[in-house]
């Protein structure tokens, strides 16, 4: 193999982020372009830092606080002209691009996609806040007004594309069950926003059903079942949430509450059925306590959707996807010339993830932003739960095989599993695509070991960063004073982790072939399975909300339980803007742009699966259909962007 291009610049312009390093979560990008950039960078950390530590006297303190503001509203005003300016070739060519490696930020056709959403998204905005003026009206009917005109207004713009979300598919599943019934909540399990939970209990765990198990529970039919029995017949699943046991309340936005509360679900001939929630630790409810006032089995079941959708948003979704993959988007570039064949395979499936990630970082992480305004983890708490999910994760269980092995859940134990059985379709094709085209490149396992752009790539990702180079960091020029150098974590203390948990060395071809395999999976099917699917069962609000306003130990009717007005809206603001873009298609030659013919046929073959896939799944959607009165669209290849970008 011949590689000509040089990589210099390339590690001059893609540079990790050195803040935050003790919190071991996803390595960031720096946002900072250039060595002009290190310098700005140290001008706002130095400001901020005298504000935020009270070191001035009050009208220097004043002056900083309108300084803030008066910056923040320009960066706001600059995305909004960027995005008015889309079409303009000259405002994608990198001339005003002073926070990402060049041409990393999103092109003029993109913007112009995301301009046609925001559109949207205001036109519905505007026609929902009419229900605010009736304020005659309880907040529950209000709450459904707002959300009836939301959706009217969206089913107006999107006439003519039948990929534009419009209205949520569980708002009318919800209609046509009188409420979230105790199927659909077992649906959701395996085919709502967060497939990715429910597991069965195997013989190692049994004892977390010693504390449930001293007397039998009632299926809906009447009959009854023994919890130990049912789980050495490989019947029961469970959906828990430990990592959000360790949220205490001082971790929480006052008012708003999430738990870690545990479903149980048995396996029926005709599928999964809850059999108990356990709330919180020793508050077990089951089925039979439906009804009245504060309908406890409904609180439950609620209960489980907020924690559910609180791991989706900041783990499934963030932590899993978006976060997991910047890591190799900014190491690819690194340490891969452009003509270096893994780069050839992987960049196209990398591209706007970093601007993407950048643009996430002001309107979900950011101080007041979403997280802030509508979920429950103050948004500190909601960073540790991120970077903790992603540091006990290693990089084998993002393998779909593994994950599915692990969780116990092959299809002799599910026979339907939606998520799962079109997750795996795309996964053998993406495995035959990768093991192909790398075949051509790589004769054997020595060949892997003696690529030294392979190995420099992989050593960046999975070794301790204490034994990395600090120049993988943006560095100060020599003339600042050392002083500020500390004060703005420009000469952090290396951890003794790896970027990425359980990244070893590669040593083999087929190590080589997962790994891409893995890659790909992640930031084509996996993202679209847990972002798209956003607007169909967390846009309506009831189903899923993404905090509630009373504890399990408090009686509270659901409308005191549910999200405000206000709140309501703006998930369905959120949910909206994070899945009313597809931009690109899984395999799309126009972005993956072969040039060797060898290649080419590669990616031809790729692409002639990914149809007869798309065909298996619409057969399979008509049983679904026919069974359950849902579909499972999320995977169908048409529907799957190349990489992550919104």
């Amino acid at each position: 193999m011949s590689h000509d291009v040089s990589i210099t610049a390339q590690q001059g312009h893609y540079r990790y982020n050195p803040v935050g390093l003790e919190q071991k979560g996803p390595a960031r990008i720096f946002p900072y372009a250039g060595e002009d950039g290190v310098l700005r960078y140290i001008l706002t950390k130095l400001r901020q830092n005298h504000l935020y530590q009270g070191q001035l006297s009050q009208p220097w303190t004043l002056l900083l606080i309108q300084l803030e503001a008066t910056i923040q509203t320009l960066e706001e005003d600059w995305v909004k002209i960027s995005t008015l300016l889309a079409d303009w070739e000259i405002w994608q060519s990198g001339w005003f691009n002073f926070d990402l490696p060049p041409n990393e930020q999103f092109n003029a056709s993109y913007v112009q996609e995301r301009r046609s959403m925001g559109q949207r998204l205001l036109a519905a905005t505007k026609a929902a806040e009419i229900a605010n003026e009736q304020s005659q009206l309880s907040v529950t009917i209000r709450n459904e007004l707002q959300r009836s005109l939301f959706y009217e207004a969206l089913e107006k713009s999107g006439q003519g594309d039948r990929y534009l979300p419009t209205r949520p598919v569980v708002s009318l599943i919800w209609q046509r069950d009188g409420g979230l019934s105790d199927r659909e909540f077992a649906r959701q399990r395996l085919a709502g926003q967060n497939p990715i939970i429910i597991r069965r209990v195997q013989s190692a765990e049994q004892q977390v059903l010693q504390t449930w198990a001293n007397h039998p529970y009632q299926l809906a039919d009447g009959s009854t079942i023994d919890l130990i029995q049912s789980a050495d017949a490989n019947r029961l699943f469970i959906a828990d949430y430990p990592l959000l046991q360790d949220l205490k309340a001082a971790d929480l936005q006052h008012g708003r509450y999430v738990g870690s509360p545990v479903a149980l679900f048995y396996r029926t001939e005709s599928g999964l059925e809850p059999v108990l929630i356990e709330v919180e630790k020793g508050r077990v409810v089951t089925p039979d306590n439906v009804g009245g006032a504060t309908d406890q089995w409904t609180r439950a079941k609620l209960y489980v959707q907020t924690a559910d959708v609180t791991y989706h948003e900041l783990i499934s979704h963030l932590a899993y996807t978006h976060l997991a993959i910047e890591t190799l988007a900014i190491a690819t570039p690194r340490q891969l010339p452009h003509n270096h064949p893994l780069y050839r395979l992987l960049s196209p499936h990398l591209q706007f993830l970093l601007a993407i990630n950048t643009r996430g970082n002001k309107i979900l992480l950011g101080e007041g932003a979403a997280i802030d305004k509508l979920m429950a983890p103050t948004r500190e708490a909601s960073l540790g739960l991120i970077n903790k999910a992603y540091r006990q994760r290693p990089f084998t269980e993002y393998s779909l095989l593994n994950d599915i092995q692990r969780r116990g859940i092959e299809s002799e134990f599910l026979s339907e599993f939606p998520y799962r059985d079109d997750a795996l379709l795309l996964w053998e094709a993406i495995a035959k695509y990768t093991t192909h085209y790398l075949q051509r490149y790589y004769l054997d396992d020595q060949a892997v070991q003696q690529d030294p752009y392979l190995q420099a790539w992989a050593a960046e990702l999975g070794t301790p960063l204490d034994s990395r180079p600090p120049s993988e960091f943006p560095q100060a020029p020599t003339w600042i004073p050392t002083e500020w150098v500390i004060a703005t974590a420009l000469k952090p203390e290396l951890p003794n982790y790896p970027r990425i948990p359980g990244f070893g060395a590669i040593t083999s071809l087929q190590q080589l072939i997962d790994i891409a395999t893995v890659i790909i999976f992640t930031s084509g099917p996996q993202h679209a399975a847990v972002n798209f699917s956003q607007f169909d069962y967390v846009n309506y609000v009831p189903n899923a909300p993404l905090a509630l306003y009373s504890r399990p130990d408090t009686p509270s009717t659901l409308e005191e339980l549910l999200p405000s007005t206000q709140q309501d809206l703006g998930q369905m603001q959120l949910t909206f803007s994070l899945s009313g873009i597809y931009w690109g298609k899984l395999g799309s030659a126009d972005l993956i742009k072969f040039i060797d013919q060898g290649d080419r046929q590669i990616l031809s073959q790729f692409q002639q699966e990914l149809a007869e896939i798309e065909n298996t799944i619409k057969t399979r959607n008509q049983s679904r259909l026919a069974d359950s009165g849902v579909e499972y669209p999320y995977l169908l290849p048409s529907r799957i962007p190349n990489s992550i970008n919104i």
